[in-house]
């Protein structure tokens, strides 16, 4: 980080957390008055404050035109720094707090509303010791987004194999593989020329009108998008990102297509296929916010997301015309 115009006087002023709020409030209002106020301390305090630190850096963090105060490019760094620093902490206040009060609520959810409700009675269904507060799906974003930002605590989750970026390991996110392949499933109309086929060829739908899912399982992903790309298959909607439940009369009219899992079940006049050769499959991941449950809850939890799938296997994709005539690699693979 390239400093200059200021000797850095470190051994005069060590940098504590005080600093990095000083720095991180000055930056968010602009003004050494209106920081000053914020932080509840006098503005000629401030100023002499943003001295010492800029001193201590020996780095010119701010520039001053009149009232108004803005980063130098050093500057914004240092903020951006002194903000992830301070969130961490926070985070850390309340897994402390929540791990000392013992009986906070339990935030779960899924991104799934039809696999969630079953999640949640499985839950329930536990000795867990902690009160649940049921969160249903959350509209933009991902449940893996809802655990990084502290939305939720515990979550189910569909990632798609083909996307390496949920390859990713978060520093404050645990994770448990439910099911190790969920091979994703076509939603079509049962009167669909190919829905008489046992499974379907990815490029024999690129001609068909898609909706695709707003969820972590999304085949308009870049990642997934590279997969079709290399069977030559580019997948087109004019319904962009929806839930399937809803646009199921769609389906079933032969107006679109749309991808689902194993667990889907399909109304009158909709008919479920596997694609041939599996070129696109997920996994069925609990991920939770680390420090927000202890080990033997994370085990509650598993079992719960675990029952709660089978159980919906078993009441879907077994009464689905195309499971009897499955292969065992067109079902899924549940981790042990």
């Amino acid at each position: 980080m390239p400093c200059g115009r200021v000797r850095p006087t470190l051994g005069a002023v060590e940098l504590e957390l005080r600093h990095l709020r000083v720095v991180a409030a000055v930056a968010e209002h602009g003004r050494i008055p209106v920081a000053a106020a914020a932080l509840g301390v006098p503005t000629a305090t401030l100023g002499s404050e943003v001295g010492r630190i800029e001193r201590a850096l020996g780095c010119i963090l701010f520039r001053h035109r009149g009232d108004e105060v803005t980063c130098t490019a050093v500057g914004e760094r240092v903020v951006a720094r002194a903000r992830t620093v301070l969130e961490e902490l926070a985070l850390l206040r309340e897994d402390v707090r929540s791990q000392r009060s013992g009986d906070s609520p339990l935030r779960i959810t899924s991104d799934s509303l039809r696999y969630f409700t079953s999640f949640v009675s499985h839950t329930y269904a536990t000795d867990i010791r902690r009160p649940l507060l049921p969160v249903p799906p959350l509209a933009g974003g991902t449940a893996t987004d809802a655990i990084a930002d502290g939305r939720v605590d515990v979550a189910v989750v569909i990632a798609l194999d083909a996307d390496r970026r949920e390859e990713q390991v978060r520093p404050t996110i645990g994770e448990r593989v439910i099911v190790e392949r969920e091979p994703l499933l076509v939603a079509l109309s049962a009167t669909h020329p190919l829905a008489a086929q046992r499974c379907l060829d990815i490029r024999d739908l690129a001609r068909e009108d898609w909706i695709l899912p707003p969820t972590e399982v999304d085949p308009g992903s870049e990642a997934t998008a590279a997969v079709l790309a290399r069977l030559g298959v580019t997948l087109h909607s004019s319904y962009g990102p929806h839930d399937l439940g809803p646009l199921w009369p769609a389906v079933v009219a032969g107006r679109a297509m749309s991808f689902a899992v194993p667990t889907a079940s399909a109304p009158p006049g909709g008919v479920l296929r596997p694609l041939c050769d599996q070129p696109i499959t997920a996994r069925r991941i609990l991920r939770w916010r680390l420090g927000a449950l202890d080990d033997e809850d994370v085990e509650r939890c598993v079992r719960a997301a675990g029952s709660a799938y089978r159980e919906q296997l078993t009441h879907t994709a077994q009464t689905q015309g195309w499971w009897p005539t499955a292969r065992s690699e067109e079902k899924p693979t549940l981790a042990h």
